[in-house]
Formats: C-alpha cells, sequence, structure tokens
C-alpha cells in the first residue's frame, strides 16, 4: 500500500476539545478532523475528498497560557479570562491514504508552499521537516505462533510503540488508553460530524497480538478507516 508520510513539528499548539468550556483543554495530538483540514486546505478542495490518515507523536511539555476569550451571543460581545493548554515542542508522524491522483498533489503543493500551514490554531504555525512515499505492509504480531527461524514471514513476536498514537478502538490489541470519540469529517449532507471511537495509546506500549500496518521505516501506521 502506497501513503505518504509527513513529519512535522510545532513549536506551541493547541488542539482544542469542542466541549471544554471553562478551560480550553488540548488533546494530545491532533484529531483527525484538524489533519483533514490541513491537507484539503493542500488541495485547495471545495469538498471532502475521502482519504485515511494515521496520527502519532509527542510533545515536550504543557502549560497553562492565561488569555482574553470573546464570547458572541446574538449582538452582544462579551469577553472573560480563560486558561488555555498549549503543547510545546510537538513532533508528529501523520501518514496519509488516497488515491494516487490526490497523494500526488498534496506532495507537490507542499512542495511548492506559498505561505506558512498551520494545525490547530491559525497561529500553531506547523514546519514539514520531511516528507516522502512510503510503502505500507502488512505484519503478524503473535507470540504463540512466532517462528524466530523463519525470516522470510512478515511475522513480530511482538512490536512496541515508539511513539504515542490514535488506534481505533476497532483495531486496539488489546490496548489500555484514553478513550476518546474524534471528529474525523463534517457530513454537509447531513450536517453533522463523522466520529471515529479511539484509544489514545503511550508510547513503549507492546502490541503482542494481531495484524499491524508497518510502514517501510517500520513505525506503525494506524488508519482511522481501515
Amino acid at each position: 500500500m502506497r501513503a505518504l508520510r509527513l513529519d512535522l513539528f510545532q513549536e506551541t499548539a493547541c488542539y482544542k476539545k469542542p466541549f471544554a468550556l471553562k478551560i480550553s483543554e488540548t488533546y494530545p495530538l491532533p484529531p483527525y478532523s484538524t489533519v483533514n483540514g490541513m491537507l484539503h486546505k493542500l488541495l485547495d478542495a471545495k469538498e471532502y475528498i475521502p482519504m485515511n490518515i494515521s496520527i502519532q507523536g509527542d510533545y515536550e511539555s504543557i502549560v497553562n497560557n492565561y488569555q482574553t476569550t470573546y464570547f458572541y451571543k446574538k449582538k452582544e460581545v462579551t469577553t472573560m479570562p480563560m486558561n488555555q493548554h498549549m503543547l510545546l515542542n510537538v513532533k508528529l508522524i501523520t501518514h496519509v491514504n488516497a488515491e494516487d491522483e490526490i497523494l500526488d498533489k498534496i506532495y507537490d503543493s507542499i512542495l511548492n508552499l506559498d505561505e506558512y500551514l498551520s494545525l490547530g490554531r491559525k497561529e500553531d504555525l506547523v514546519r514539514i521537516d520531511n516528507v516522502r512515499f512510503v510503502e505500507v505492509d502488512e505484519y503478524e504480531v503473535d507470540d504463540y505462533k512466532y517462528r524466530i527461524n523463519d525470516m522470510d514471514k512478515k511475522q513480530f513476536r511482538f512490536y512496541t510503540l515508539k511513539n504515542n498514537i490514535y488506534i481505533p478502538k476497532k483495531n486496539s490489541y488489546r490496548l489500555s488508553g484514553i478513550n476518546y470519540r474524534l471528529n474525523s469529517y463534517y457530513e454537509k449532507t447531513r450536517n453533522n460530524w463523522t466520529k471515529i471511537d479511539t484509544l489514545y495509546v503511550d508510547r513503549e506500549r507492546k502490541i503482542g497480538l494481531g495484524k499491524i500496518l508497518l510502514d517501510s521505516e517500520s513505525d506503525i501506521v494506524c488508519f482511522n478507516n481501515i
């Protein structure tokens, strides 16, 4: 399977949770909808383009930022000071799978950017450290069936996560983590968000059973729609 891999960096980021009212809480990684929005901006898309996205990464620390928040109610505008959570020095790995024509267009758009990209808030600029095409293949993880002398099979005894990652719950590999119901994309015909039940899993957790996808650089890929 062909995929486009993006290695990203942000000095600061706030991926705001939609129902965090008293404090602007942030997700630990950007939700699928946020990455979807950035990719559709690169494509200058006027409607939703189907694609599969995998998101993983890490950050150095989280801090509180005190800011003035504006509330709009009919013709009245009020303000209130609020705490906002911000992630510092965020490193992300994003894999994208779509039609070859779409992947090629995203790649070309990145190579010919005429403005800065943001991910999260408008002021959360994103630096693209690397972009390249990778092959994604399926491997079997099973400690019981593992045969150390069978080098030709795509097989692991276990796989250790290198980064914090979103894993759709339908492929949770019996892992534990934080449950999120993440927005994926907005369906105009239904006026509703398509959501995905997702598990946020910390790095260094071990997958001991199941089928996993790995890219050609041995990083796991957990697509939202597969």
